[in-house]
């Protein structure tokens, strides 16, 4: 099973902090979102961050500190009960993220059911336009659980060409 991520994170730097993440299963119907409460401040985020991911959060709910995240997420990947494997369209900058939540693959807090590596969206014209045109429809750009809906939704416009 493939379930799509996404990441923000305070800038594109190598002492980035990471704010939120949001995951959807490939049928749409099971989704995981949290924003961080304890992994960065107000001084952390770039201008480009300050613009146009943190006026998109603020779901109380989802607010929780990192150790909170690993226990939910690894708990969610497990509800799955089969093998799943994260897929992103940016993998040097969102699947650092997992390893630092969970530590190297095959050690002892990575989770069972998790692939030891994510796929990489292809990014091909039919790709990106599908994702512009979901983004179109109304899905919020640089919101970590719509960009994973994004994606998931040009994956699926797109694999039909492919077969």
């Amino acid at each position: 099973m493939l379930i799509f991520f996404d990441t923000e994170f305070t800038d594109l730097a190598y002492d980035a902090k990471l704010i939120s993440i949001g995951l959807v299963d490939e049928t749409g119907e099971r989704t995981f979102y949290a924003e961080l409460s304890d992994t960065w401040g107000p001084y952390d985020p770039s201008d480009f961050v300050e613009e146009e991911v943190l006026p998109k959060l603020g779901n109380p709910a989802a607010r929780i500190p990192m150790d909170e995240l690993r226990r939910q997420l690894a708990s969610w990947l497990a509800s799955f009960g089969q093998p799943v494997q994260l897929a992103t369209d940016s993998l040097a900058w969102d699947w650092p993220w997992i390893v630092d939540l969970f530590g190297m693959p095959g050690g002892v807090t990575w989770p069972e059911c998790l692939a030891p590596k994510a796929c990489k969206l292809l990014i091909l014209p039919e790709f990106q336009q599908a994702v512009e045109d979901v983004f179109a429809a109304g899905l919020r750009r640089h919101h970590a659980l719509d960009d994973a809906e994004a994606n998931r939704m040009a994956w699926l416009a797109t694999q039909w060409r492919r077969t």
